[in-house]
């Protein structure tokens, strides 16, 4: 039987970037809706959870923009608890404003704080282990492997989650609630407990929601 609960999944020029492993994870258990943030004024109909990946917003931070139906549809669902996940790209997505490669500052879906912003340089690159209290996606103590690779930075990158990559480079990113994810470690879903929990949370909120 196909799956009943549907994950809305950010793809398109902008957010190209989702480990197929990820992807494959999480069809296995939910109908993944996938949708353009640069083409669709809105979010997919009856959805549990919203997935947006990494890519290179930068790159269309114009388009994206102006897309301010899909921005308030966005800012919407998450204050009324969608399980949503976020990484890199999805993440700087999330904030406030967003540095585009043309040096101009464009509004984004305004979810959290922090505006994004290029640094000329690869910030935090390479392969590292997170830690996080519990959390929808994660339970206390819980480390798993993470990725990052950015050349762009937010002013404001949380500090829910421990990530160590040595004994000496270790830092504090992310964001997370009951229902939220969001943070530029891409996390990597294959062969974890995360798309599960993800599900169960989509379908607790499809089963409460007003």
């Amino acid at each position: 039987a196909r799956p009943s609960v549907r994950i809305a999944v950010a793809r398109d020029e902008a957010f190209c970037f989702a480990y197929a492993e990820t992807l494959d994870a999480l069809r296995m258990q939910v109908r993944n809706l996938f949708f353009s943030p640069l083409r669709n004024a809105a979010l997919p109909e009856n959805i549990g959870g919203l997935y947006l990946p990494g890519g290179y917003p930068e790159l269309y931070a114009r388009q994206l923009s102006e897309n301010i139906a899909l921005h308030a549809a966005i800012r919407e669902a998450v204050q009324k608890g969608l399980p949503t996940a976020a990484e890199c790209g999805g993440f700087l997505y999330l904030g406030q404003t967003l540095e585009g490669t043309d040096g101009k500052t464009y509004p984004m879906a305004g979810v959290l704080p922090g505006s994004g912003h290029n640094t000329g340089r690869l910030v935090r690159f390479g392969y590292a282990a997170m830690t996080q209290g519990r959390q929808y996606l994660f339970r206390a103590g819980e480390t798993l492997p993470v990725h990052e690779f950015h050349h762009w930075d937010s002013s404001e990158n949380g500090a829910d989650f421990s990530v160590r990559k040595t004994e000496k480079k270790q830092w504090e990113c992310g964001f997370a609630n009951a229902h939220l994810y969001a943070g530029f470690p891409h996390l990597y879903w294959a062969g974890t407990a995360l798309p599960r929990r993800f599900v169960q949370t989509a379908q607790h909120f499809l089963k409460h929601k007003g």
